[in-house]
């Protein structure tokens, strides 16, 4: 027979194990991997505009002509191929600098990570009642109304107390009945660690590079030293 315990206010987190992650393509670690496959992806698209530009397919979708081309650039396709070998070794040997600090990478922890995320959507929601309250709503009456109707809706209202949801566990041996998390807060502590978080991560990593692309760029046609050493090579990549 289960015993209730009131020492658990939020649902528990649930216990993990971590496992190491077999690398992707073995036996390279896949930190590694991120660093080689930008230049395989550089060189294997390189080559397909190449044969597109030497036997002058498609014309008819070029943005300058051959001769505004041959007219503007003047820089050999060797100039070209020394200085992209001289940063893509650059930027590798610090891609793997920053490797070297990264740690080993385990999984097994995302299940209990999500969870961390319902805790705090669970914890978010004992602000509700003051922010109605602050804009005029009695939040309580309106929870009691719709109890009968919409459980969930009412227990969000009343600051996230959803006392029917409970589930049985055993710690240390011990059966006990805990509360558990509602459907929606499970849902959008998904969407939240497997959606959200990742792409702000990624937008903002997006716009870090490209706002330093742009400026250095900028730097290159606004600076004549820049932009005849540096500028027309970088406009042939």
């Amino acid at each position: 027979m289960a015993d209730s315990t009131a020492s658990y206010e939020l649902p528990p987190l649930p216990p993990y194990a971590l496992h190491l992650r077999p690398p992707l393509i073995a036996p390279i670690p896949d930190k590694y991997l991120t660093l080689i496959l930008p230049v395989v992806a550089y060189w294997g698209l390189s080559m397909i505009f190449h044969w597109i530009d030497t036997r002058d397919w498609f014309p008819q979708h070029r943005l300058h002509t051959p001769a505004e081309v041959l007219k503007r650039n003047h820089v050999s396709r060797w100039e070209v191929l020394r200085d992209v070998m001289i940063q893509q070794v650059i930027q590798t040997a610090f891609g793997i600098g920053l490797a070297w600090f990264e740690p080993i990478e385990y999984y097994g922890k995302e299940e209990h990570d999500v969870a961390v995320w319902a805790q705090r959507i669970r914890l978010a929601q004992r602000a509700l009642p003051m922010v109605l309250t602050a804009v005029g709503v009695n939040a309580s009456a309106l929870a009691s109304r719709l109890a009968g109707s919409y459980p969930t809706i009412a227990g969000a209202l009343a600051g996230g107390q959803y006392p029917w949801l409970q589930k049985v566990i055993t710690v240390q041996g011990q059966t006990t009945i805990v509360p558990a998390f509602a459907s929606w807060e499970l849902l959008v502590a998904q969407a939240l660690y497997w959606a959200l978080i990742p792409a702000l991560q990624f937008t903002v990593a997006i716009l870090v590079v490209d706002t330093w692309q742009y400026f250095w760029h900028r730097a290159m046609h606004m600076n004549k030293w820049l932009y005849s050493k540096f500028s027309a090579i970088f406009e042939k990549l």
